[in-house]
């Protein structure tokens, strides 16, 4: 791996590129550009559908570089900073709103699944640091989608005091009249005896 090579080569905004980088050249790399969330089939799946709502693109930046380390080969670094606006369903009134998604990540690239696993990451930094495993065929997009998605919220919500008070009336409404419809049927056991006794 040639880490001297301080010329970094361009990645185009194309999708079909953007699937297969070699990692592995020991090139450096830049690029960035916005992708047709239809390139991102999993993404797709979290969309609200219907509304007058509309995702953006995805906007992505990516830049690596190596960095040497003592009496080691040099640690391959890649930054990538990602922004998408993504129509959610809210859980607390249940109408659509606009998540905006934004995620500033460095990954250190490893040669093995092994390497990646065992790196012990410094407590300050493991919060915007990851590992992944360098390849000659690198999938870019796929990393790109996988980081949108760990960004989603655990629970879509409107931003405090957004949801209409008329939207969360009708979710209280729906709530209650549905537990009112809950029945919950126990046997009785003196059915069972009377059965016995018939017989």
């Amino acid at each position: 791996m040639n880490s001297k090579n301080t010329t970094p080569h361009i990645l185009p905004n194309n999708p079909k590129d953007l699937q297969s980088v070699d990692m592995r050249s020991g090139v450096t790399y830049v690029g960035q550009g916005a992708l047709e969330l239809s390139h991102f089939p999993r993404l797709l799946q979290e969309i609200t559908a219907g509304g007058n709502l509309k995702p953006s693109e995805v906007h992505w930046e990516m830049s690596t570089w190596f960095e040497e380390r003592l009496g080691g080969i040099p640690l391959q670094y890649m930054h990538l900073r990602l922004a998408l606006d993504l129509p959610l369903t809210c859980q607390a009134c249940l109408q659509p709103y606009m998540e905006s998604l934004d995620s500033d990540r460095d990954y250190i690239l490893f040669e093995t699944e092994e390497e990646a696993e065992a790196w012990d990451f410094d407590e300050e930094n493991q919060d915007s640091e990851d590992a992944l495993v360098s390849s000659d065929t690198f999938n870019l997009l796929e990393t790109i989608e996988e980081e949108l998605l760990l960004s989603l919220p655990l629970a879509a919500r409107h931003p405090i005091g957004e949801c209409r008070p008329t939207d969360l009336q009708k979710v209280a409404k729906t709530l209650q009249s549905g537990s009112e419809e809950i029945i919950i049927k126990k046997p009785n056991p003196f059915a069972v005896l009377e059965k016995l006794k018939k017989q």
